[in-house]
């Protein structure tokens, strides 16, 4: 045991001092290479914009944003995940309705609803709103979009209980909803920033989305035929006031959405002055931030109610099982609780996170974060390798005949850091975790949607909002997500329970039931709270709350 402890303090100490050399985690001496290499703004961010003056004299005001790589289409549904296509489709396209942070519902193309039966929701929306193009808004563009949502693998389970056969609108400005169950994450999915209601003619006729056309208070800048200015890959998003906005117009005239696929560019471009605001995730440039490093800028940094965590395929599914979701069945060894229990105990969470997160993430307790109103407090599981070689072992396996798995993840550089912390411990008992699956989404994207893998990083939300329907949403039986998604009749029934009921208390009962049956089975291993980070300059006092209920930016909301 004493032997094994002081070799996994080695190895761990060995990947975070690879992590630093990388620029995967932080020392003092990351942050003064960092504050130097600012000074020459030209040379360090290479195609950065040069400042941009905001005026209080009437002239034009614009805000630059500076987040991660941009995706490769416009398709809401599809690709627009990141943080620079969350703040790209608030800004452009509408929902129904807001969700806030305490479940409060904030009507926005809606202008009413009402359950008109049992499972019948009756939504109107208002008239006289029309596109940026100028084409009208319909309550068949409403229909359009859950079609769309529908045909599209990422989120064809989010409006999996919507009977399309049933639903109708009986007018341009009314669409009834028909459920064929009720959905306690329905409210949640069609409050989601990247749910906004798209223009049908306009989809239609560009079905591979090369363009957004929205009803929101700002548009792409250019026409998206002979003028295409608003995008320039790999560069910046340009946005501009819609001028047929049928609401109040935003305060800024003119956003910019810069791409930045190195966060310590997209640092220096804050400390420079480029920027009025950065998402970041590393630990050394939100410690910095935090310390006081930049004069006149400020860390904004909230908490979401979901966590990320490591996913473990632990049963098969099939394609009929899975609505044909998954293109192939795939036996992962961890359908061997044996094994699950292994890569559990061999991991010291708490270390890692801490190691790797320098504070700013909070270990999860949890499949729910502790904020939320079905959260229950299981536990992180005890760090034991002993144990964990015993579990391992008894799967057959061990340092003398290893067992491969393979990870895929979005690889951040956190994210990065944090699959070889995982890999190091668990080469320890005798696991080889294979990281060639990693990825951009959009490579990753298919993967998921497959069993072909074993471990997923990642969190189970796959909407927005509050409820634990919606927070939990790729755990259920009809999840695209071929990694998450559970199969297991325990967990499918209390699954199943606690999206349909409309009783708060039973609710709060079964998913305390549900968080308690995932960790037994060690199907999930919380690893920390989903947290947000952004660096902002002092003055932008608003910006806290322009971020909406998974802590993207809303440009929208932005007052100053």
């Amino acid at each position: 045991m004493k032997k094994m402890t002081r070799l996994m303090a080695l190895v761990l100490c060995l990947v975070l001092c690879v992590g630093l050399l990388a620029g995967c985690s932080s020392s003092s001496d990351d942050t003064a290479d960092t504050t130097e290499a600012a000074t020459d703004t030209t040379e360090t961010a290479g195609d950065s914009a040069a400042p941009v003056e905001t005026a209080d004299d009437g002239s034009a005001k614009t805000f630059v944003f500076g987040t991660d790589t941009n995706c490769t289409t416009f398709d809401p549904a599809a690709d627009l995940q990141n943080n620079s296509g969350g703040a790209v489709a608030a800004a452009i396209i509408e929902p129904l309705w807001s969700i806030g942070t305490d479940g409060s519902v904030e009507l926005r193309l809606a202008e009413s609803y009402e359950w008109t039966g049992d499972l019948e929701l009756t939504v109107t929306i208002h008239s006289g709103v029309t596109y940026s193009n100028g084409n009208a808004l319909t309550s068949d563009d409403v229909l359009y979009t859950l079609e769309h949502l529908r045909d599209t693998s990422r989120t064809s389970s989010m409006v999996a209980t919507i009977d399309y056969d049933a639903t109708y609108c009986p007018d341009d400005y009314t669409i009834v909803i028909v459920l064929s169950e009720y959905d306690a994450s329905l409210f949640d999915t069609l409050g989601n920033a990247s749910n906004g209601i798209l223009d049908r003619e306009t989809c239609e006729a560009d079905p591979n989305f090369t363009w957004l056309i929205g009803t929101g208070p700002y548009k792409l800048q250019g026409d998206g035929d002979s003028d295409r200015s608003g995008w320039t890959e790999s560069v910046q998003y340009t946005l501009v006031r819609n001028e047929t906005y049928w609401g109040d117009a935003p305060y800024y005239d003119e956003v910019i959405i810069k791409f930045y696929a190195e966060e310590s560019t997209r640092y220096a471009d804050l400390q420079a002055g480029n920027l009025d605001a950065a998402y970041l995730t590393e630990a050394t440039y939100i410690n910095s931030i935090d310390a006081g490093t930049i004069a006149g800028v400020d860390l904004v940094k909230q908490a979401a109610q979901g966590v990320q965590g490591l996913s473990l395929h632990s049963e098969i599914i099939s394609s009929e099982a899975s609505g044909e979701i998954s293109s192939e069945e795939y036996e992962s060894p961890l359908t061997d609780i044996n094994v699950r229990m292994a890569v559990a105990h061999a991991l010291d969470v708490a270390t890692i996170v801490e190691a790797l997160g320098e504070g700013t993430y909070d270990v999860a307790t949890s499949i729910l974060g502790e904020d939320n109103w079905a959260y229950l407090d299981v536990g992180t599981y005890e760090y034991d390798p002993e144990y964990a070689a015993e579990c391992l072992a008894a799967a057959g396996h061990s340092v003398d005949n290893p067992l491969t798995l393979t990870l895929v993840a979005e690889n951040t550089a956190f994210n990065t850091a944090l699959a070889e912390a995982c890999q190091a411990y668990l080469a320890v008992i005798g696991i080889n975790l294979d990281l060639s699956g990693m990825g951009d989404f959009a490579t990753i994207l298919p993967t998921l949607l497959t069993n072909g893998m074993d471990l997923a990083i990642g969190t189970p939300s796959n909407g927005s909002g509050t409820d634990p329907a919606s927070l939990l949403q790729q755990f259920g039986p009809s999840s695209d997500n071929g990694l998450m998604r559970v199969a297991d009749g325990t967990l499918v029934d209390l699954f199943t329970s606690g999206s349909t009921s409309r009783d708060t208390e039973e609710r709060t009962a079964i998913y305390a039931e549900f968080q308690q049956e995932m960790h037994d089975q060690y199907r999930f291993i919380p690893l920390y709270t989903e947290t947000k980070s952004y660096g902002v300059m002092s003055e932008h006092t608003s910006f806290a709350d322009a971020l909406n209920v998974t802590n993207m930016l809303d440009v929208t909301l932005l007052t100053d």
